[in-house]
This record gives C-alpha cells, sequence and structure tokens, in this order.
C-alpha cells in the first residue's frame, strides 16, 4: 500500500517538479513583451499548430499593470498579439467565464457582472453585478445563463434579461425526482427574501413554522445552462441542458413546463454539452483519482471516456469545461494553470501551462481560432460566416 501512494503521488505531481514543466523540451515560453522580461518561469507553450491562435482566459501577470483577469489572444510562435484587462468590479473578485459570440465580441460575466467587448477591447455594454455565474451559451442571438438560482437567457442586442426557470418552479414541478429533494437539516435557513428564486419544499412537516423558502450553503451548485435549439431532435428545441454539482446531476428540462425530461448522474461534473443523441461532459470525479470528459448517449446505452485525466495527470476538483471543434478535435483546461488541445485520434496539438515566476495562475476558457477566422475578426466581421 505505501509503494502504490508514493507511485501515485509522484505520478500526479511530477508535471509540476523540476521547474514545474521538465517534460516541455519543446516548448517555450511565451514572449516576454506582454510580461516583465526580467521575470522567470513565464507561461510554457506547446504546439504542433503551424497557423492558427488560441485566445486565454484567465489570471495573468503582466508587466503593466496588476494580477487579474485577463483575456490573452497569442499566435503559434508564443506572442501575445493582444490582450484585454477584465477588471474586478466592488468587492467581487470571482474571475468567473469568457464566450466569443457569433458576432465577434467578447462577454465575461467576471465579478458576477455582463460585459461585452469588441474584438479590439472596447467596452460595449454591461449590466451590473447581479449573480451572473459559470459557463455562458448562446443561440439565436441569445445567451443563456445562470443569475443566481433562475436560468435566464439575455438578449445581445438590447440586453433585456428573461427569466426561464427558476429552481422554485423546477422543484415543484418534479415531486418525484429524488435528486431535486434535498435533505432538510439544521444547516437550512428559510428566508422570506429567497422565496422567488429557492426551492420550496412542502413535504417538511415543520414547513409552516419555516416560512415557505429555504437556502442551504449552496446545496444544488448550479453551473452551466444551454438551450437545445437545433443539437438534437429528441427533445424540444427550447428545452434547457443543465447541470448541479452538488447533487452530481445533469438535466434536461422542459422550460414551459419546468418537467424534468432526462436525468444522468456523475461527480462534481461541469459543462454538460448537447449531441444528437447525448451528450458530452466534463466530470470533475473528485473522489476518484482523475477526471475524465465523457460522451453518455440519451438511451444510456453508450458511454464513451473521450479524455481519461490519468493520461494527462490531471484532477480537477471544481470547475473545467470543454470544447469538441469541428474537425472532432478537442480543446479542455484541465489542472488549473493548464489547457490541452488534442486531434480527434488523441495526439497532443498543444498545451499550455500559466506559471509566472514560482506562481501557478488560474485558466478559465480558451478558444482555438483559425487564421481565415483571426483575419475576419481582425476587419470587425463574426466569428462565424
Amino acid at each position: 500500500m505505501t509503494e502504490r501512494v508514493i507511485s501515485e503521488f509522484v505520478e500526479r505531481t511530477s508535471q509540476f517538479e523540476a521547474e514545474f514543466c521538465a517534460e516541455f523540451p519543446e516548448g517555450a515560453a511565451l514572449s516576454p513583451d506582454f510580461f516583465d522580461p526580467d521575470q522567470t518561469g513565464l507561461p510554457l507553450f506547446y504546439t504542433k499548430k503551424t497557423e492558427g491562435y488560441y485566445l486565454i482566459y484567465g489570471v495573468f501577470d503582466p508587466a503593466e499593470g496588476k494580477l487579474g483577469p485577463y483575456a490573452i489572444l497569442i499566435d503559434v510562435y508564443g506572442n501575445v498579439k493582444r490582450s484585454l484587462s477584465v477588471p474586478f468590479l466592488d468587492d467581487s473578485k470571482g474571475v468567473r467565464r469568457l464566450l466569443i459570440t457569433k458576432n465577434g465580441n467578447l462577454l465575461t460575466n467576471c465579478s458576477e457582472a455582463l460585459r461585452c467587448y469588441s474584438w479590439q477591447g472596447d467596452l460595449k455594454w454591461e449590466l451590473p453585478i447581479n449573480n451572473f455565474h459559470h459557463e455562458m451559451e448562446e443561440y439565436d442571438g441569445k445567451i443563456y445563463l445562470w443569475r443566481g438560482d433562475a436560468v435566464v437567457s439575455v438578449d445581445l442586442e438590447d440586453q433585456s434579461i428573461t427569466t426561464l426557470l427558476t429552481m422554485g418552479e423546477l422543484v415543484v414541478s418534479n415531486p418525484d425526482v429524488v435528486s431535486l429533494r434535498i435533505p432538510l437539516n439544521e444547516k437550512f435557513q428559510y428566508l422570506e427574501k429567497h422565496k422567488k428564486t429557492i426551492a420550496f419544499d412542502g413535504k417538511d412537516p415543520d414547513l409552516a413554522n419555516k416560512k415557505v423558502a429555504f437556502r442551504y450553503e449552496d446545496p444544488y451548485h448550479q453551473n452551466h445552462a444551454a438551450v437545445n435549439g437545433d443539437a438534437c431532435p429528441l427533445f424540444p428545441k427550447d428545452a434547457l441542458l443543465i447541470s448541479m454539482r452538488h447533487i452530481d446531476t445533469v438535466f434536461v428540462v422542459d422550460q414551459n413546463t419546468a418537467k424534468v425530461l432526462w436525468e444522468a448522474h456523475f461527480d462534481r461534473q461541469h459543462c454538460p454539452r448537447w449531441e444528437a443523441d447525448g451528450i458530452t461532459v466534463y466530470n470533475n470525479r473528485p473522489h476518484f483519482q482523475y477526471s475524465t470528459i465523457e460522451y453518455l448517449s440519451f438511451d444510456k446505452k453508450r458511454k464513451k471516456i473521450l479524455v481519461d485525466g490519468k493520461d494527462y495527470a490531471f484532477d480537477r476538483y471544481a470547475t473545467g469545461n470543454h470544447a469538441i471543434l469541428d474537425d472532432g478535435s478537442i480543446l479542455f483546461v484541465c489542472n488549473e494553470p493548464e489547457f490541452y488541445h488534442l486531434s480527434k485520434d488523441g495526439e497532443v496539438i498543444s498545451r499550455f501551462v500559466n506559471r509566472h515566476n514560482s506562481k501557478l495562475l488560474h485558466v478559465a476558457n480558451v478558444f482555438y481560432i483559425d487564421e481565415a477566422t483571426y483575419q475576419r475578426l481582425e476587419s470587425g466581421g463574426p466569428l462565424v460566416e
């Protein structure tokens, strides 16, 4: 047992020993024009790509300014082509997420506010801090995400917000869905101010004395919401795919009735994505040794590990996202400071480690942009033709 523990420890920590990333023999540090050239341990980048760019959103320590959230665009030679500082607002320090919208803008929910920047970095509009959180998905000119305990859509033209589903509606409409019945205990607080957005529990025998609505210390931890749109013919177009980390469950929900149409269980998962006949999901698996990225069919007869964390020594306790690109390659964040880009056959195309001196810094999102798309965005065009 001792030998096994030692061997597992060595395997799990090897990527950050010997100057953190000794297995980067072909890698190179990013160009120091964005970073302080006197610093050591700049972010490391390895790629087999001969053209294209990566847009990386996370925490960076630039030469000018201070440590904080930035979106940096790098080419395949590691040159920082552009950087966008996304400052924190008020006392909220949540880095949150970034999205490239189809019209070529950059949308962030840093500090739980929504801010829209042009591709060149000019602020176009913003919505104040209002508990916007986790991943954002776009469909038909609207952004879908969680705002507190409700799924909302935000119109990209006029910034109007529509509430599509609340946790109260979801729980009340699905009394037989065991996953949604959080056991009550002394940690629950029944508060009138949460009545509109927090789940009701009509089965509590002491409900009359507890002011109807309850809040626990983040009982569900909702972390993803995406509308079906044209992705899957098995469910209505406006069906919602939602993820709740603390109950280890992904749901498909009819937003018109709040009824659960399908559910599957994982382990502290994030970022489920619609496929024509199933979903892919970033399965954090903190109760196991490594994280995985998995595919599961809606009939639950087919399951496949797309990325096994053991192959890349990654174990992401919380957060995490992935994307399957048009060529079948998969782009994903792994350990807190890293991302990988793998070919359809599992070959490592690119790898990035966000370090600065002795610090390992957070990576929240990454996007690959080919040369033609880059030129179109640079000229003010859309992300997608």
